[in-house]
């Protein structure tokens, strides 16, 4: 049996003075837009919210799953070529 595809986004807010997160760089924005992206594509992948994910100096963060690529840096002009990578991962899955 397949595992689903699962777009893992980090939701990681560090309060600290000047430590670097992802919903501090607007992640929550880019969530709702991916959202939307996918339900627009028709595609069966779930956008699945998480604490963290390990690299919050690279953030924002996304990670397509199982075993699939991380993405770093994300803004509203890099969204596209994660939806692109979404979809070219469902090809090779099946």
């Amino acid at each position: 049996m397949k595992r689903p595809v699962r777009l893992v986004v980090c939701v990681n807010e560090r309060l600290g003075a000047g430590q670097a997160s992802c919903v501090g760089r607007g992640n929550l924005d880019h969530i709702a837009r991916m959202r939307q992206l996918i339900t627009d594509a028709g595609l069966d992948v779930s956008v699945v919210e998480r604490v963290c994910l390990g690299r919050c100096e690279e953030g924002p963060v996304m990670r397509i799953a199982p075993g699939g690529k991380f993405f770093t840096g994300i803004d509203t002009a890099t969204l596209p070529r994660v939806l692109a990578e979404l979809e070219s991962f469902l090809e090779r899955a099946q």
